[in-house]
């Protein structure tokens, strides 16, 4: 049996977001769920063949990328991107029990969860506390286990796994949010003949070196999709960045790229090349 890795402990959006994730991809099956505390601690696991995969949020449509999804994918030697996911972020506002919203005086969750929710949270309950967790599992954990008039932010799932009453669903910022995720393993997929291929790129700190990065690409007529920066770790004001672009990573046109960037003295790591998520595989 296959092991997964997640973002724990059950209840998490994470956890919500890898049951519905192997409802659309039941050839994984079956599978042996392992919780981890820390992204990095998942992703080092997998990195060291302690588990098969990992399944890490990546960016989020309201507040962007994960940066320490990526921060810990640039610094793995065999890990590769091979599916991804993505998934809606419905936020609700979890209690002990039904509470009117002036008597919360702590509001419990993720820092991400946390953000998603500032309009609510800056309008509706201006005089509660707001104390960062680990996972929006481990809030509602946190409130579950007392007699005190505090709150969480969660899914729908937390509510149920920790018996907690539903106060307000749908608290997050703007009509669509969503998040994707992406299944991480030690092999690169196979073509499926509608793929993106993801990179981290490194190039000289000196004028227009993100234009020879771009120029590669365009030139090509290779369509990115997606383009974060980064700081490098290694230096002040120095940054790598994270390329998604259309096409299979062994395509012609994708390899004269590679080709071009060493010539340029252009550092490319690949990420991964999979198939592109599409909305039947979203649940909205």
């Amino acid at each position: 049996m296959k092991r997964m890795g997640y973002l724990g402990p059950k209840g998490s959006f994470s956890e919500e977001a890898l049951h519905y994730f192997v409802q659309a991809h039941q050839d994984l099956l079956p599978l042996d769920y392992l919780p981890f505390s820390t992204i990095p601690r998942l992703l080092l696991a997998c990195d060291h063949q302690e588990i098969d995969w990992a399944f890490v949020p990546l960016e989020n449509s309201t507040e962007g990328q994960m940066g320490v999804t990526m921060d810990t994918l640039g610094q793995t030697q065999e890990l590769y991107i091979v599916r991804e996911f993505v998934h809606p972020v419905d936020h609700c506002l979890l209690t002990p029990e039904p509470l009117s919203l002036p008597e919360i005086q702590r509001v419990y969750s993720h820092e991400q969860a946390l953000a998603q929710c500032r309009e609510f949270l800056d309008t509706r309950l201006t005089q509660a506390e707001q104390i960062p967790c680990f996972s929006t599992a481990e809030a509602a954990g946190k409130i579950s286990s007392v007699r005190e008039p505090w709150a969480a932010i969660g899914p729908r799932r937390a509510a149920q796994l920790y018996h907690l009453h539903l106060q307000e669903e749908r608290i997050q910022d703007g009509v669509l949010n969503a998040t994707r995720f992406v299944l991480v393993g030690p092999q690169l997929a196979e073509i499926s003949g509608d793929d993106k291929t993801s990179f981290l790129v490194t190039t000289e700190n000196s004028p227009g070196s993100l234009y020879r990065i771009l120029h590669e690409l365009a030139v090509r007529r290779i369509n990115m999709t997606r383009i974060e920066s980064r700081p490098s770790k290694q230096k002040l004001g120095e940054y790598v960045f994270f390329i998604d672009v259309d096409g299979y990573v062994f395509s012609p046109t994708i390899q004269e790229v590679l080709e071009a960037f060493r010539e340029k003295s252009v550092f490319a790591k690949l990420l991964g090349s999979y198939a592109k998520a599409h909305p039947d595989e979203s649940v909205f």
